[in-house]
């Protein structure tokens, strides 16, 4: 039951700092919710592979065998072979959160809708604790994504015995089991996440609306940044549509504009259109995990041609500002 309340006790946490809902509060949900997640993955992967070090040590004994002219045990080795899984494998797994998902997922212990889910949710958290780069504009329905997922991931724990240790439960945990130890309640698990569910709740229309005006945001910020590369970059004749290929050139080859014009780029005005009617599609999805995989999908396409256009736009910008200087007598 410990380690059971280890889980709730931060999903409980969690559950607090959404409902205080500042950015400050939201972050820190946002970091709890992302490990106690991983926590639930690493005890489903380590129950799942219970039988490695046995197998690992029958096939070694078979190997021995077999060399020794044991044909049963010759034949009984390529299903062993089979399922023990490799060092590096195994070390993957433990260390990286995305291949405890992908493991999990494969062996369906885990909503194959939800890996993908699950690997977006975590890429925002490591830009959050990583980097420093909080998304405020979807910090709040990111949020509430990942506590659901998390209720999701908790729904799939299977613990193999809810046993009582003798200390008693906290209140985190005692008003899920109406007092009692819980002891042999092998449903606790999900039925806390089913009602840590719907205390917090997920209205998906908004959500659904915040996502996609975050996107279109973004989309327009980047057509914008294009037409200001464009007005103010100080090269003649220069016409829509080339400030995208100029983002995208190598300039240091110090190529004509002809030159530019003449090659052809991995994002183009077609992929701006299609990425806003991927966008508008997001309004018509129902299904929470296919929504927020949609939604990866189109940020996932578009974010390497955002951060050209982001640089350009400064590099541009403080030319201007630089020759401005310059006549002020600065």
């Amino acid at each position: 039951m410990e380690r059971l309340e280890l889980v709730v006790v931060q999903l409980e946490e969690a559950k607090g700092l959404i409902e205080r809902g500042r950015v400050p509060h939201l972050r820190l949900a946002y970091i709890l919710l992302d490990s106690v997640t991983e926590l639930i993955l690493h005890r489903t992967v380590q129950s799942a592979l219970w039988d490695q070090e046995l197998l690992t040590g029958l096939l070694a004994k078979c190997k021995d065998l077999a060399a020794n002219g044991h044909e049963e045990a010759a034949a009984e080795m390529p299903s062993i072979e089979a399922r023990v899984i490799s060092k590096s494998k195994l070390r993957d797994i433990d260390r990286n959160f995305d291949a405890k998902v992908a493991f999990l997922t494969d062996r369906e212990m885990l909503d194959p809708a939800l890996g993908p889910v699950l690997e977006k949710l975590h890429k925002y958290r490591n830009e959050m604790y990583h980097r420093d780069k909080l998304r405020r504009e979807v910090l709040r329905p990111a949020t509430l994504f990942y506590f659901d997922s998390a209720c999701s991931a908790l729904e799939a724990y299977k613990p193999h015995m809810t046993a009582f240790t003798g200390n008693p439960l906290g209140p985190e945990l005692s008003r899920f089991t109406g007092g009692g130890s819980g002891f042999l309640e092998m449903d606790l698990p999900q039925r806390i996440a089913a009602q840590l569910r719907r205390e917090v709740g997920l209205d998906l229309p908004h959500v659904r609306s915040v996502l996609a005006q975050y996107l279109t945001a973004r989309l327009d910020e980047m057509a914008d940044g294009l037409s200001f590369i464009e007005d103010n970059l100080g090269v003649p004749h220069l016409v829509r549509g080339d400030a995208m290929r100029l983002v995208q050139a190598n300039l240091a080859a110090n190529p004509t504009l002809e030159q530019v014009r003449g090659k052809k780029y991995q994002y183009s005005k077609a992929d701006m259109e299609q990425w806003r009617s991927h966008i508008s599609a997001l309004e018509s999805i129902a299904d929470k995990h296919e929504l927020v995989r949609k939604y990866a999908a189109v940020e996932d396409a578009f974010e390497p041609f955002e951060e050209l256009v982001e640089q350009a736009v400064m590099a541009v910008d403080r030319e201007v500002q630089f020759q401005i200087d310059i006549a002020r007598g600065k």
